[in-house]
């Protein structure tokens, strides 16, 4: 049984954001430049990842492979391309900037989608082996 694309952007958005929020807040006892910085590195990772699942998973089918792979190339160029503007305008417009704290919060936000992927794998066979 085949999720509702949006349900399957979804199920990787929302743990981004949990991660985000969460982290920010415990840094807020660190200092507030800390907790904005974390949340401005967590909001890009998911801006960007929620970009190329929407295209991803959303774009309509196609039966050619070649157009497939195609419209997976552009998604992850447009995201990287995206990404890269986003942190430049946080590096000029955000003053001051802990940028430790946006590097590893972006880091640990941007992997999650793999990390909820891995832990979604047993269930995954146990539906694969029911049909």
């Amino acid at each position: 049984m085949q999720k509702d694309p949006l349900n399957r952007v979804l199920g990787y958005v929302v743990p981004q954001l949990i991660l985000t929020v969460v982290v920010s807040a415990a840094l807020i006892f660190v200092s507030v430049t800390a907790a904005y910085s974390a949340l401005v590195g967590g909001l890009i990772a998911i801006v960007a990842s929620t970009w190329f699942a929407l295209k991803v998973f959303t774009a309509r089918r196609s039966i050619e492979p070649a157009v497939e792979l195609r419209s997976f190339y552009w998604a992850e160029i447009n995201k990287i391309v995206l990404t890269g503007a986003m942190f430049v305008a946080v590096f000029v417009l955000i003053k001051p900037v802990n940028g430790a704290a946006l590097l590893a919060v972006y880091f640990f936000v941007y992997i999650t989608p793999a990390v909820v992927d891995v832990l979604k794998q047993p269930k995954r066979r146990r539906e694969t082996k029911e049909s």
